[in-house]
């Protein structure tokens, strides 16, 4: 269950993890949306394997207790053997966890982010009711998560830890059209190229990544910047701030339904955020062989290490700058050891494939 299928890392997760527990035998799987989904605004449903039911309970904006009880009705229908929320969908639960107690069913929560953006205090302060009483079942996503999980609910929680894991990016039939695309923003053949898959928002920070853009345009670098993402409607001024500032190097695209084909066109993935949980486009760029370029917060820092990509050691300007200068002057030999890499701890750690594994053994306590 998910609030709705906006164009997040979160929702492209569920969507994987969907179309991966269908095939397993025995799954019958639905995916719920508190909110209407709205092909303008959220995620294509062709992303979902046709075996998987799509439910949506028409949630209002704001507050709406009708949504209470949509829930409850839909979890007594199906009856479910686990009930899996994410994001803020999980608090919405709690009057259908406390209700219906004539079946038995588990109930799993997963953080997506350090848990003070998961929910308000208020739905913390309920979590920790419903962890410490073993109601629900609490999953973090990467060893900073964990933490701040730890910190905020206690060990006596149970949290368990099963980090992220994202399908391998292949090309579309778009792909071509995309690279000549791409061909055209470049000053040359030589010129490399940065790709930010991220929502435009205070999290993602690509302020700064467009000042480091800037310096590196005054410094004649020869690099460009795409960014793919759109932005929330709260956060207008955030993209109008940017595009005064934007400099000729950087080029935003908004947000598009193929982001295999820019990556696999990139020389490099860049994320200059402020705080992260463990970003599925970081996981898709490491399958895709795509280095990564980022700021020290969330999983990153536990993934981007020195033989993988390039991290910056704080997040300012100059810092960053610095990271993303360190790229750009690495020999060809380096950066495909890197690349190789990347693809190798992918495989290992963070495909789709080992981590719904661990959520199937978790569904079957």
């Amino acid at each position: 269950m998910v609030p709705a299928l906006g164009w997040g890392g979160a929702q492209v997760f569920c969507i994987q993890m969907c179309n991966e527990l269908v095939k397993y035998p025995g799954y019958d799987v639905t995916l719920v949306s508190m909110y209407h989904h709205n092909p303008d605004k959220h995620l294509p449903l062709s992303m979902l394997d046709k075996r998987v039911k799509f439910v949506s309970l028409g949630k209002r904006k704001g507050p709406d207790p009708k949504i209470f009880l949509r829930i409850k009705k839909l979890l007594g229908d199906i009856k479910p053997d686990v009930v899996h929320t994410h994001l803020h969908s999980g608090y919405y639960c709690f009057l259908a966890y406390k209700q219906l107690k004539d079946f038995t069913y588990n109930k799993i929560h997963t953080f997506h982010n350090l848990v003070k953006m998961d929910a308000p205090w208020h739905g913390r302060k309920a979590y920790k009711y419903f962890f410490k009483n073993r109601i629900i079942q609490p999953i973090s996503i990467s060893d900073e998560v964990h933490d701040s999980a730890l910190k905020e609910y206690g060990a006596d929680c149970n949290i368990i830890q099963i980090n992220n894991g994202s399908e391998p990016v292949k090309p579309t039939a778009a792909f071509e059209e995309v690279k000549e695309k791409i061909d055209t923003l470049k000053k040359d053949a030589h010129t490399k190229v940065l790709i930010n898959v991220a929502r435009i928002s205070r999290q993602k920070n690509q302020q700064l990544l467009l000042s480091a853009m800037a310096q590196l345009e005054k410094d004649g670098a020869n690099v460009i910047a795409i960014i793919l993402g759109d932005y929330l409607p709260d956060d207008k001024k955030i993209y109008d701030d940017l595009m005064a500032m934007k400099p000729g190097n950087v080029h935003f695209l908004g947000k598009v339904t193929n982001v295999s084909d820019y990556l696999l066109n990139s020389d490099a993935f860049v994320l200059s955020s402020i705080f992260e949980g463990l970003p599925i486009s970081l996981l898709e760029a490491l399958a895709g062989g795509i280095v990564p370029v980022a700021t020290p917060v969330g999983g990153l820092i536990n993934i981007v290490k020195p033989d993988i990509g390039y991290l910056s050691k704080e997040v300012n300007h100059d810092s960053f700058l610095a990271a993303l200068k360190a790229w750009l002057g690495a020999g060809d030999a380096h950066l495909a050891q890197l690349a190789e890499n990347g693809k190798a701890l992918y495989k290992k750690e963070f495909s789709m494939e080992s981590c719904v594994k661990k959520y199937d053994v978790l569904y079957h306590k």
